[in-house]
């Protein structure tokens, strides 16, 4: 008997975050009509140190022809093999993720309210006169040849001079008389800028006249607002926001047009209202394999924080996760900001200044465990006993690494997956057994334990450490119910 224990995470269909969860698996689907299975789990790509810099965090990273640029209290110009060049210091610590925007000729650096500007063709860096403006900068942009600059605790932005992040006018001041409320996120996107209060969202365009030159878009009016400012992104030809309006917040949604689009699921929305605070959550895009994943990162969570991922392609949600072996937690996943370059994902850490490379091809975080686990959706039938005689997992074995994993003996020993249930609705477990995956050539090893007693709802979890590919196609379960 199949039961899904390979697809559906985080679905409506499943309110209880507890009863099914997926950390550090993702779920992929079958594109073959012949597939075994409709969904099978892959281990979410791993981390490899790239480049360290003298920073508390690399929470900007940025790639512009040919040349991949990183900002903290600094800003750094990266080199293939990992060394960096130092190119200007941006201030104290930033507070806030750092942002960078570019034009043909320039990158504009948003620190702690303040703007710099470094020139590509002369390499010069120069701090932006900010008695240009009114108030410090919150959040910055770039559509159709001008920067933008949203201005704190206002509803105000302003924008620079045609291709110069140096020049702000004060004519090219405007406030969003749509709303009332402050701007909580801003972001550009199809050459239109879009402006999120607490409440509402409004988006503006290029009318080619006036000061400044874009005006309200006819229509593009949302009643809905954005409750992170760091969180929205662009992916997949779109916008992805983390909206808030008076009735309530966190909802996940994507821009449909002019519409906001629920996405999150009310699993998802039922554990985000669990942290206590959300404005500072920290969203990144990218595309990895095919799939298209949105990662937002919750610093305030409990523990260390959490990573949550969107999966546009699957349409599903699950965790990002960094295991602390020690204390034996998970916290966030150590990314916060994404850029494709040399041909590779680099991400910028949240606590040191370590930049990674993220691939599926790393099976570890930078010599650190990956706990992968797995909760299945609970089995009952009416309520009734059901006696359990074997669960079996289909999944790739005989990739044991050379020279072999070993024991606590020091003895060679195949990669293991760990098995245990609950049959109370995870308030208690059992114990917990290791199921061996073979050694490097044994193919043909059968994933299995048998003798499993009874249960009227049993929830199964099966959970990795070692640094091997764990791919599970399916599992199966043989059972039968009483007649109680």
């Amino acid at each position: 008997m199949k039961f899904g224990f390979c697809g559906g995470t985080y679905t409506s269909e499943s309110p209880i975050v507890d009863d099914e969860e997926a950390i550090n698996w993702y779920c992929e689907n079958a594109e073959s009509p012949n597939a075994r299975a409709p969904i099978s789990l892959f281990d979410r790509p791993g981390l490899k140190i790239f480049a360290q810099l003298p920073e508390h965090s690399v929470p900007g990273l940025f790639y512009i022809n040919g040349r991949t640029f990183a900002a903290s209290s600094n800003l750094y110009e990266l080199n293939t093999d990992g060394t960096f060049t130092l190119l200007g210091n941006l201030g104290t610590a930033p507070q806030t993720p750092t942002q960078i925007a570019a034009n043909q000729n320039q990158l504009l650096i948003l620190n702690n309210g303040a703007l710099f500007v470094f020139t590509l063709t002369t390499n010069t860096f120069v701090a932006v006169n900010m008695a240009q403006f009114n108030a410090p900068v919150s959040q910055i942009g770039f559509a159709d040849g001008y920067f933008f600059a949203t201005l704190k605790n206002s509803n105000t932005f302003q924008m620079s001079q045609l291709e110069d992040g140096t020049t702000w006018s004060g004519l090219d001041i405007a406030t969003v008389s749509l709303f009332p409320d402050n701007f909580s996120s801003f972001i550009c996107d199809h050459r239109e800028a879009w402006f999120f209060s607490s409440k509402k969202t409004a988006a503006y365009y290029n009318a080619g006249a006036g000061f400044p030159p874009f005006i309200p878009i006819q229509g593009a009016f949302l009643e809905q607002g954005a409750a992170a400012a760091f969180s929205t992104v662009q992916l997949d030809n779109s916008i992805f926001w983390l909206d808030r309006d008076e009735r309530g917040s966190l909802i996940a949604r994507r821009a449909n047009g002019y519409v906001g689009t629920r996405i999150s699921t009310h699993a998802v929305e039922q554990a985000w209202q669990q942290y206590k605070t959300i404005s500072d959550a920290v969203g990144y895009s990218l595309q990895m394999n095919g799939h298209l994943w949105w990662v937002i990162l919750f610093p305030s969570a409990p523990n260390g924080g959490a990573t949550w991922v969107y999966d546009v392609t699957t349409q599903l949600w699950h965790r990002w996760a960094f295991w602390n072996a020690t204390s034996g937690q998970f916290s966030a996943h150590r990314s916060m900001s994404h850029v494709f370059a040399f041909n590779s994902h680099l991400v910028g850490d949240w606590a040191t200044g370590n930049i990674y490379q993220m691939s599926t091809d790393y099976s570890d975080d930078f010599g650190n465990p990956i706990r992968r686990l797995r909760r299945a959706p609970s089995q009952n039938d009416e309520n009734k006993f059901i006696y359990y005689s074997q669960i079996e997992f289909e999944m790739e074995t005989g990739l044991g690494p050379q020279p072999p994993l070993l024991d606590g003996n020091g003895q060679p020993r195949p990669p293991q997956v760990m098995l245990r249930w609950s049959d109370n609705g995870g308030k208690t477990w059992s114990n917990q057994y290791l199921l061996n995956c073979g050694k490097a050539g044994e193919y043909n090893v059968r994933v299995i334990r048998r003798m499993l007693g009874r249960a009227r709802k049993r929830v199964w979890e099966l959970s990795a450490t070692d640094p091997v590919p764990m791919r599970i196609v399916d599992a199966y379960l043989k059972g039968e119910a009483s007649t109680e």
